[in-house]
């Protein structure tokens, strides 16, 4: 774990910040702990600092916790990522299928697709995932239901450290991405319900195949030393 040079803006926004990008660059490996202790030894931060940070990590996905253990980064297996993208898949799909029966596709969406094409060429592969993930929240909110947008939130943030593995090992052309954000919008502003389900479950599938066969090859290579 190595530190950062933190900013006035808020210590801990910095802390966690840096955290992320460790996990999300693999320098925090899987399944390794992220302990307040050594979190606040190594940013020399106060232990309730470092303990907020790692607790916005947990809230977000990109660590889990079990009660009275330390935060550790998921050690996901290719069932896990499968589950996660049924799970996701199926939610969703319903949720275009609706929005395209009624023809409402919200604005803050049209924004995220906008944002990821403003990024360029040059952004980082892993600037994409926060817009990605926003725009299919923001087609959970267009439904109008409070139970179904905390549904979504929930899987969607286990989801994101598997979006946010797509996009560090270049596993998709973020330009195919928003390719394929773009026919989910047409067709549900088009009022085509099986259109924008098709399009959805495509989307989510090739993420899925590209980030399995990924960890299935990682599973495959010599342990260090080896």
């Amino acid at each position: 774990m190595r530190s950062a040079s933190l900013t006035v803006r808020s210590v801990i926004d910095a802390v966690e910040s840096s955290l992320r990008d460790q996990i999300l660059d693999q320098e925090i490996p899987a399944g390794a702990a992220v302990r307040e202790t050594e979190v606040a030894h190594v940013f020399d931060v106060a232990r309730p600092t470092a303990k907020a940070a790692i607790e916005r990590l947990v809230a977000s996905g990109l660590l889990t916790r079990d009660v009275h253990k330390s935060a550790r980064v998921p050690a996901l297996n290719a069932d896990d990522i499968s589950d996660l993208y049924l799970s996701r898949t199926v939610l969703e799909e319903g949720i275009v299928r609706r929005l395209a029966t009624g023809r409402k596709f919200p604005a803050a969406a049209r924004g995220t697709i906008d944002a990821m094409k403003a990024l360029g060429p040059d952004a980082l592969p892993i600037e994409y995932v926060a817009p990605d993930i926003e725009f299919h929240a923001a087609l959970a909110r267009q439904l109008g239901s409070e139970r179904m947008t905390r549904m979504h939130a929930g899987l969607m943030q286990e989801m994101q450290f598997c979006m946010a593995q797509v996009q560090a090992h270049h596993l998709l052309a973020t330009t195919d991405i928003i390719a394929e954000h773009e026919r989910i919008a047409d067709a549900i502003v088009a009022g085509e319900p099986e259109t924008a389900a098709a399009e959805l479950r495509n989307h989510v599938e090739r993420a899925r195949v590209a980030l399995v066969e990924f960890f299935n090859a990682a599973s495959q290579l010599p342990a260090p030393g080896a």
